[in-house]
């Protein structure tokens, strides 16, 4: 199990990296379009498409990373309502049901690009790609995220050490006593 975490924790760290070069190219993409607009050359054929392709990719892959530095969308207002004692079921049901969306997408996008494989599904835009260049994302992001919910889950059931339920940070403009 710590062997296929490992390996889960470096696919994670990939897909992060993936996911910024994905965000860098676009942001080059848009300020060269940008240029050549000033200077009335021909535009980039297919960059609002790209550009379209590179958002989901890098919302699917980066979404892992957050969830393994704990910078995801978190409600903690939620966890500082739970008495103490309660906060660990919170938890383990919010893993739990994180792990169970995981494997519910991750089946359904394997079926969509098996589908699309063996019908030979085109997308037709500026450019025409084959559907399953877009749809393998699904089913390796759904795979990352539950092996890291499921790690954080075993992490969370060995431990000693109570759940926290004051909110993970400081929220800007907001003083820490008025926190709800």
């Amino acid at each position: 199990m710590r062997l296929i975490f490992w390996l889960n924790g470096w696919l994670v760290r990939m897909l992060c990296v993936v996911a910024v070069v994905v965000i860098a190219a676009m942001a080059i993409g848009v300020s060269a379009e940008v240029v050549l607009r000033m200077f009335s050359f021909p535009s980039i054929v297919g960059l609002i498409e790209l550009t379209e392709y590179g958002l989901f990719i890098s919302t699917f892959f980066m979404a892992p990373h957050l969830l393994r530095t704990n910078e995801h969308v978190r409600v903690d207002i939620v966890m500082s309502r739970v008495d103490p004692a309660n906060t660990r079921r919170v938890e383990y049901f919010v893993l739990g049901a994180m792990i169970a969306v995981s494997v519910v997408t991750g089946f359904v996008g394997i079926s969509t690009l098996i589908d699309s494989i063996r019908e030979g599904t085109l997308i037709f835009k500026d450019l025409v790609i084959p559907k399953w260049w877009l749809d393998w994302i699904i089913p390796l992001a759904s795979l990352a995220m539950g092996l890291q919910a499921l790690e954080m889950l075993v992490a969370h059931a060995k431990s000693s050490m109570p759940v926290s339920h004051d909110p993970s940070e400081h929220v800007p403009g907001i003083r820490p006593g008025e926190m709800p």
